[in-house]
């Protein structure tokens, strides 16, 4: 789900579709062709959700803009653009394909105690490759950071900017104080299947109402709402970006790698990258802007003599500004349960490669292609002992079946014997429910693992470090039982589909509190929304790497703008919040505001 990451893992006969598919959007020809010039007057290093809304919005004017992807052009797969075919962007070169150092506290069932982290290695990032689920975050969330240090950051502040990206198309919700109807990113309410009728009822059955997740309250239950278009993606790339690739002072750079930020006395100068086999300098009037997610970003940092002094000195780099880049990397970590059911209510590999659903797509941009593959969400906050007011816990619906692409083609990373007994398990007549812990304590790391910067970095997410996550856990596997005993789900005949076996928690007694945390530690993934590695804060803040104008302490003309400056992961799927960052950004660096 991302990632901003999709949970869910699409079989599709997605050659099929690129074959017989009308022509889509194209990129302007000669766009990404043209010569390079030494100066521009802003470089921003990753075209992804943040990147391409800040180069949109910077070339309103006549100012100059530079910005280098290190992957290629979205449209270079159709997957990006069809809803219902993301999962098919997995492990592709469109992906960074991350993985984790092996893992100390979690992913006893991944192959070499590695969880797989995906990362969108093309224009639009991850957000050109994730599950399009629009979710704001919780007001609180915003609210915390201002109080926190972060200047200008509480919710009634960074409203403006969620209403100004979007164009809601929900009629249920028309007329809302918090949503927009004029900005660049369509939201359409995105359910996939008839399933989602029998889980909002089932939630409403054990309390919870119906609620706008992105309006005043988060918690409850909310249908799925998705940034699709016309029954396509509607990225910042697509809606933002691409309208505007034929202006004069924006240049985009595609496979354009970039190795180091240049730095000369205390100030940013220009970046280095190597393209085609070449290592090209260039320097910007005004700033640097790193974009590049919350792996890259820390990662070229780093590189550039911004970091720890004993990390950089242990690798010989020059060291610019002593600060924690790296550090603070937050996550949502998620168990799936699988759940059997007695209907067909739900999305198989039967129903999405049968070939009316293909021409509903084609010839109509209808059906189960349209669709993001779920269906709803639950909130609540489940630690009652916690002082903060926003929510803790999340349930995703999934209404994809619990088939082969599933366990061998999806976030997980199974070692061969569960794969393999996993698979004896399938159904197509079945769901999942993705339990999402919003608020980990455990807090991960971003470190090179050499000085060459063509070496992906060590990433280590440290899920489940903190006992309090696992207790967490605990009380929204029993959260998401209460579903179980309600009559629209006993209606459907739910049952488990378990994960335990010889090695992994079968000697345990089902369901009992110490099989539960043990299923957790084995089986939990990432919910691939990465942030807060070069954490926002105030000037002494000593976990701080950028100021509330997201400038980097201690070094001039150098900025982040992108999810590792989030204060600490929202509650919910990371990519709106990141084109909110960067639309404020865009107007704070306009306007030349000052902290």
């Amino acid at each position: 789900m991302f990632l901003g990451h999709s949970l869910l893992n699409s079989v599709t006969i997605i050659n099929v579709l690129q074959n017989v598919l009308p022509p889509g959007p194209k990129d302007p020809p000669g766009v990404f062709n043209r010569s390079l010039r030494r100066y521009y007057d802003y470089i921003i290093v990753g075209g992804g959700s943040a990147g391409s809304v800040l180069a949109a919005r910077l070339t309103e004017d006549k100012t100059s803009v530079l910005l280098l992807e290190a992957g290629g052009s979205d449209l270079e797969n159709e997957a990006t653009v069809i809803p219902g075919a993301s999962g098919n962007l997995l492990r592709t070169k469109q992906d960074w394909n991350y993985h984790s150092v092996p893992q100390k506290y979690s992913s006893f069932a991944m192959e070499n105690k590695q969880i797989y982290l995906a990362s969108g290695k093309m224009l639009g990032g991850c957000g050109s490759m994730n599950s399009m689920v629009v979710i704001r975050g919780s007001r609180h969330d915003y609210d915390e950071w201002a109080k926190q240090g972060c200047k200008g950051w509480s919710y009634k502040e960074v409203l403006p900017y969620f209403k100004k990206m979007e164009t809601m198309k929900i009629p249920a919700l028309s007329g809302s104080p918090y949503r927009g109807t004029k900005g660049k990113i369509v939201v359409t309410p995105k359910s996939s299947t008839t399933l989602e009728f029998f889980n909002r009822k089932a939630a409403s059955e054990i309390g919870y109402r119906s609620v706008d997740c992105n309006g005043y309250s988060q918690i409850g239950y909310c249908p799925n709402q998705a940034n699709i278009k016309n029954g396509e993606r509607c990225s910042s790339t697509t809606c933002y970006l691409r309208p505007v690739m034929y202006r004069r002072n924006l240049q985009i750079s595609l496979n354009s790698y970039v190795t180091k930020v240049l730095i000369r006395g205390k100030r940013a100068i220009g970046v280095q990258f190597v393209k085609g086999g070449r290592t090209y300098n260039v320097y910007a009037r005004k700033e640097v802007i790193m974009s590049a997610g919350a792996f890259g970003s820390p990662h070229i940092l780093l590189l550039s003599g911004v970091g720890p002094k004993m990390h950089l000195r242990k690798f010989k780099i020059p060291v610019h500004a002593d600060l924690p880049v790296g550090n603070n990397l937050q996550n949502h970590p998620i168990l799936a349960m699988p759940y059997s059911i007695n209907t067909t209510l739900n999305i198989n590999v039967k129903k999405l490669t049968d070939p009316e659903t293909v021409l509903d797509y084609i010839l109509h941009r209808k059906g189960y292609y349209t669709t993001p593959l779920v269906d709803g969400h639950m909130f609540d906050k489940l630690d009652k002992t916690s002082p903060s007011k926003y929510a803790d816990s999340q349930n995703i619906f999934g209404p994809t079946a619990y088939e082969r692409p599933s366990i061998v083609n999806s976030y997980s990373n199974y070692i061969d014997k569960v794969q393999h007994e996993l698979l004896n398990r399938t159904t197509d007549s079945s769901f999942n429910v993705f339990l999402c812990l919003l608020h980990p304590k455990s807090k991960g790391y971003v470190r090179l693992a050499t000085a060459n910067p063509l070496r992906q970095p060590l990433l280590d997410p440290r899920f489940l470090a903190n006992p309090h996550d696992i207790e967490m856990f605990l009380k929204m596997i029993r959260w998401t039982q209460q579903l179980e005993k309600t009559s629209s789900w006993r209606s459907l005949d739910v049952r488990l589909i378990r994960y335990d076996m010889e090695g992994h928690c079968g000697e345990l007694k089902f369901n009992t509190d110490n099989y539960w945390r043990c299923i957790i530690r084995h089986f939990i993934i990432s919910g691939c929304h990465p942030s807060s590695s070069c954490r926002m804060g105030s000037k002494r803040d000593p976990t701080a790497v950028v100021d509330p104008t997201l400038r980097v302490k201690g070094i001039k003309n150098l900025r982040v703008v992108d999810a590792s400056v989030m204060r600490n992961v929202i509650s919910g799927n990371t990519n709106s919040p990141t084109m909110m960052i960067a639309e404020k950004a865009a107007v704070m660096i306009k306007c030349g505001t000052k902290y």
